[in-house]
């Protein structure tokens, strides 16, 4: 799901574009406006980024091409286009597209985390990629409830394992192999290293990797 603050922050851009593009066709705007205009402009992107990230996105690559080019005093007609592109991104949020996006480049980031982690394992350095391989399963574990509108916050993972099988997003052996990656998670973050195993950490990553896969990656 897209964050409400995002949602908002867009609808809010949009207003104020209506403010910033009410010139006279074909005038320039005032140094006052321009600087208002140019400031709007990093507010898109900044938003786009949040959203987006780095996705091959349409609505991501023409507002960043569209607000990275030189408009001088006719900085407005690029605010413009933009509002035009936010609001048919606005109507792909509402359709649910946008968060497909999302997800995939979530599991871009995350596939180059458990990279590392598996890096670590060759060198035998189990705590270093008990770490990682720990915080990635939690949070595609948490996203994906989110996902399905489960909430999850201040939620302990046991919990929300045992959610996603009531549900059937986990059988009942994967949900014995995500409390392991559970638990892997719990020990490392509270530097209990004799808590878990190499094989343990294995383990979680194999998981983790299919999990992403089957809920994130598609």
């Amino acid at each position: 799901m897209v964050d409400d603050r995002v949602r908002d922050r867009i609808q809010q851009l949009i207003a104020e574009a209506d403010w910033l593009t009410r010139v006279e066709v074909g005038e320039p705007v005032d140094d006052t406006r321009r600087f208002e205009c140019s400031g709007w402009l990093l507010s898109v992107q900044h938003v786009i980024e949040i959203l987006l990230g780095s996705s091959k996105s349409p609505h991501r690559e023409k507002i960043v091409e569209l607000a990275n080019k030189e408009y001088g005093y006719r900085v407005h007609e690029a605010v413009a286009e933009i509002t035009a592109i936010l609001e048919s991104l606005q109507r792909d949020i509402a359709a649910g597209l946008v968060t497909s996006i999302t997800d995939q480049a979530r599991a871009e980031t995350f596939d180059d985390f458990l990279d590392h982690a598996e890096f670590y394992v060759q060198q035998e350095r189990k705590n270093e990629a008990g770490v990682i391989a720990g915080v990635v399963f939690e949070d595609s574990l948490r996203r994906v409830c989110r996902k399905q509108q489960i909430l999850e916050k201040d939620v302990k993972l046991d919990q929300l394992i045992s959610q996603l099988t009531s549900n059937g997003t986990f059988t009942a052996v994967k949900a014995k192999r995500a409390r392991v990656a559970a638990h892997v998670r719990t020990k490392a973050s509270h530097a209990q290293w004799d808590e878990f195993e190499m094989a343990d950490v294995q383990a979680t990553l194999a998981f983790t990797h299919e999990f992403i896969a089957a809920n994130l990656d598609s």
